[in-house]
């Protein structure tokens, strides 16, 4: 069964969508973004998960160790790769985003 571009229901209020998947040294790992209880819009939520299997049932891990993340996030989503390698980018590109205000949050 293809998983990828579908919804994932952990409940009611807790929606998930596949956009990436793949197997990595024998485990299905898969990049999520949380979805409104509508399934009509996307929320600034992204996590990884690890899928274990019992019979055709799926179940979950949320992957939180940073050694793992970096070692498949560049082939879940190509193009990560360059700022996992040279962190003074990634950092570059926050500093960009908060200093213009969009990634400021106002209460």
């Amino acid at each position: 069964m293809d998983s990828l571009y579908k919804i994932i229901d952990f409940s009611d209020d807790d929606k998930w969508f596949v956009i990436a998947t793949n197997k990595i040294d024998d485990i299905k790992y898969s990049y999520l973004v949380r979805v409104n209880k509508e399934e009509d819009d996307i929320i600034d939520e992204y996590k990884v998960v690890r899928s274990y299997f019992s019979g055709s049932d799926e179940y979950f891990d949320e992957v939180n160790d940073g050694e793992i993340l970096k070692k498949i996030m560049p082939i879940l989503v190509p193009g990560t790769e360059e700022y996992i390698n040279n962190p003074e980018k990634l950092k570059d590109v926050l500093n960009s985003i908060t200093s213009d205000g969009a990634g400021e949050t106002k209460n």
